[in-house]
C-alpha cells in the first residue's frame, strides 16, 4: 500500500523534523514579523509538518501572508551531497528525505488544513527567478548542506524585507550537516555578523542590503 494512502494513520500529527527549540524560534519570528511585508518561505520542507503547524498558527493570529515551500521532494542533489561528504558529512545520510514526493506533502497539508501552502518543486540553487517571491518577511532555510545553503542565502537575502528574518537550521558547532559552513561563508562575503540562536543561524533584514 502506498504511503500516501496511509496519511490519516501515519501523519495524524504534523510530522515536523525541527528540534523543539528551533520550532519555537521559527514560530516566534513569525509572530514578531507579523507586520513586516512579504511572503513566508520554507526552503527544505520535508513532509510539510512545520509548514502545517506554522500556517495554522498564522491563520489563527490573522497573519494573512502567502506561505511558500521549496523542496526537491526527492532528497538531496547528488553533487551537492558529495561535496559535503568531502567536508565530513557521513555517507549514510545520502538517502535521507528521498522517500518523499510533492503529492504526499500536499496530502499531509490537506490533512492538517494547510492546503493553501504553495509547494514549488526544484533545486533552490537553479530554480528560475520567476518562481521566487519578490519580498519575504520570514525565511526558514533547512537544506542541511553547505553549497545550497550559501546559494539560497545569496538569492533570498536581497528579497528580505527590512525587519524580516532568515533562519538557517542545522548550525550548531558540531553536527553531521554543514549548513553552518554555507551560512558562515555568506556572512563573511556580505560583511554580516554571524548570529546563532538554538543552533540556528540568524539574519535580520536592515533598511537596505
Amino acid at each position: 500500500m502506498a504511503r500516501s494512502s496511509l496519511v490519516p494513520l501515519l501523519y495524524r500529527y504534523p510530522p515536523t523534523c525541527l528540534a523543539p527549540e528551533r520550532l519555537y524560534l521559527y514560530l516566534h519570528y513569525l509572530v514578531e514579523c507579523k507586520d513586516v511585508p512579504g511572503d513566508i518561505v520554507e526552503i527544505g520542507c520535508n513532509l510539510g509538518g512545520t509548514a502545517a503547524v506554522a500556517r495554522n498558527m498564522t491563520r489563527r493570529l490573522g497573519i494573512n501572508k502567502r506561505y511558500l515551500c521549496y523542496d526537491t521532494f526527492d532528497g538531496f542533489i547528488e553533487q551537492q551531497f558529495t561535496n559535503d561528504v568531502g567536508l565530513g558529512t557521513p555517507t549514510r545520510n545520502r538517502h535521507m528525505f528521498s522517500g518523499n514526493s510533492q503529492k504526499l506533502v500536499a496530502k499531509i497539508l490537506r490533512r492538517h488544513k494547510a492546503d493553501d501552502v504553495a509547494l514549488i518543486q526544484g533545486d533552490i540553487t537553479t530554480i528560475p527567478d520567476s518562481k521566487l517571491p519578490e519580498s519575504c518577511s520570514v525565511v526558514l532555510l533547512d537544506i542541511d548542506l553547505a553549497e545550497p545553503t550559501y546559494h539560497a542565502l545569496k538569492r533570498f537575502w536581497p528579497r528580505l524585507a527590512p525587519g524580516g528574518v532568515i533562519l538557517v537550521d542545522d548550525c550548531p558547532e558540531s553536527t553531521d550537516w554543514k549548513a553552518r559552513i554555507g551560512y558562515s561563508r555568506f556572512c563573511q562575503e556580505a560583511g554580516l555578523a554571524e548570529q546563532y540562536r538554538h543552533g540556528m543561524g540568524v539574519l535580520v533584514g536592515a533598511a537596505s542590503h
